[in-house]
């Protein structure tokens, strides 16, 4: 087993542990919120989220640019070089948090516009808002120091920190909502959270590099600037057609629908953001790995790991979206009521919006890592505008619905098809007919493992506990057996059954005939 895949295998650990122990956290923490607090400021996470999530355009992209640049001195050892783009990096992102700060302070005024049936207890919403802001904002001043320990292949390490940070801050706000009930003293302890774990991490950093400490850092070489600059030009386009595309939902449910739906939507949400997560953190385990395999510059080698790593993003996302169909409902119903219901139809299409999203993954990785920004930065652009342009009308037709089926369209019209097209023009200088086939076939056995296990399902006739655990059993076996079955000569199966095999034999000491 080689370095990268021994530090991929070992932030996948840590991220997958880390993710399984919080998110038992965010339930109990959900579950006190909603029965705790009045549902409007449900409504209100949401709404903030996405509000923030529009303030980071600020950014520019700046992250993903410089963080590329860091791939090849790390690979080199090159201190010098690495002390020079990280000073740049502090100081670009020391001018972001102002800007970030400046922007949503003055963006305060102009809540209430938002919000279509503002409730009465509502009263603090601009003190709430700022606070959620300072939470925000004041992560750009630290968070460059992480990128280095990530680029650097050791997620781990911020891993375990972030971990610890979180758990206190669940724990710490599951107290002040049992005996305070009140949502300035949670948003408080979130803060506070989130400001040690900076700090830890901060500190982490500057004993692993200690160049990080040194001062007069001499400016980055007139080629690394130039590659920056021209990155960031491209990621400008794509952060603000990520942010149009991905962060106005909450907005448009909020102004078109109305407020009180943004609090249904957000309690799905939160389940699919959490197996997104867990999804996600493969591939961002991933990225610097193969970041440095692109560094070797063996493209025959390259495609060959992108094909592995798309069946293994195939396989995910059958099996969660799979469960998300069959599981959704009934967890709804068991964890919070049946009051906390949309409707079957609307839950349809926001899994297939998950996987039609999650699907993008391999690519997505690949082109992060590649630094591959350029040829790709007015996509983003006609995808935002497209989705606006179909989604505002469906979600006063449709409402939540016709919000997420805006969301599918513009993927399925842009994203779906020119990102794939672009990565194999551009870098394996081949046409993508054989990566889009494949996607194809993984969303037909997506589709038939849907299918079959819903038809199973729906022979349970027993109690709702006894019914949902059934619908478990069902949901972790067909859509495997499914993926099994159509690909069992595939060659990339064969790869990972090899990769199973061994390490089941390196961990236990068994003879195998693999």
């Amino acid at each position: 087993m080689g370095p990268r895949t021994k530090n991929s295998a070992k932030n996948i650990f840590f991220s997958e542990v880390s993710f399984a122990v919080i998110l038992i956290l965010q339930f109990v923490n959900r579950s006190l919120f909603i029965h705790l607090l009045p549902a409007s400021y449900l409504s209100l996470n949401g709404l903030f989220s996405n509000i923030l999530s529009f303030l980071s355009l600020a950014e520019l992209g700046i992250g993903s640019a410089i963080n590329f640049a860091l791939y090849r001195p790390l690979k080199e050892q090159d201190t010098e070089t690495l002390r020079s783009i990280m000073a740049l990096y502090r100081r670009l992102y020391v001018i972001t948090g102002l800007i970030v700060l400046t922007a949503g302070s003055l963006l305060a005024p102009f809540l209430p516009h938002l919000i279509k049936g503002m409730p009465d207890d509502m009263q603090h919403i601009y003190l709430y808002f700022i606070l959620y802001l300072a939470n925000s904002g004041l992560s750009y001043f630290f968070t460059y120091k992480r990128s280095l320990i990530i680029c650097d292949q050791k997620e781990y390490i911020t891993t375990v920190i972030t971990t610890l940070s979180n758990i206190l801050l669940k724990i710490t706000q599951m107290f002040v909502l049992v005996f305070f009930q009140d949502y300035t003293a949670y948003i408080c302890a979130m803060i506070g959270a989130s400001l040690w774990e900076n700090l830890v991490i901060s500190a982490a950093a500057d004993k692993m590099y200690p160049f990080l400490k040194e001062k007069n850092a001499k400016k980055p070489a007139p080629a690394i600037i130039r590659d920056i600059k021209k990155n960031v030009y491209a990621l400008v386009f794509q952060r603000i057609g990520e942010i149009v595309v991905y962060a106005t939902d909450n907005i448009i449910i909020s102004r078109f629908v109305g407020f009180a739906s943004v609090g249904l939507y957000s309690n799905y949400t939160l389940i699919i953001q959490a197996v997104q997560m867990a999804a996600y953190r493969f591939f961002d385990s991933i990225t610097a790995s193969i970041g440095d395999l692109v560094a070797a510059d063996d493209k025959e080698h390259v495609e060959k790991i992108l094909y592995r790593i798309l069946f293994i993003n195939a396989w995910m996302f059958c099996f969660c979206s799979v469960c998300l169909l069959c599981l959704l409902q009934p967890f709804i119903q068991l964890w919070i009521g049946a009051s906390h219901l949309l409707p079957g139809g609307t839950v349809v299409i926001i899994v297939v919006n998950f996987y039609l999203e999650g699907m993008r993954a391999t690519v997505v990785t690949f082109r992060r890592a590649m630094g591959f920004h350029w040829q790709l930065r007015y996509k983003p652009i006609i995808e935002g505008i497209l989705n606006l342009a179909v989604s505002i009308p469906l979600a006063i037709r449709f409402g939540i619905a016709g919000t997420l089926l805006g969301t599918i369209i513009s993927t399925m019209c842009v994203s779906a098809v020119i990102e794939p097209y672009m990565l194999f023009r551009y870098y394996f200088q081949k046409k993508p007919w054989r990566f889009m086939s494949r996607q194809i076939g993984y969303a037909a056995t997506t589709s038939m493992a849907a299918l079959l296990t819903i038809r199973a399902c729906r022979l349970i006739h027993t109690g709702p506990l006894t019914g949902f655990f059934i619908r478990i059993c069902l949901c972790s076996l067909i859509p495997h057996l499914c993926m099994i079955l159509v690909y069992r000569k595939n060659d990339e199966q064969l790869y990972l059954k090899r990769s199973v095999v061994q390490f089941i034999k390196k961990r236990t000491g068994l003879r195998s005939k693999y």
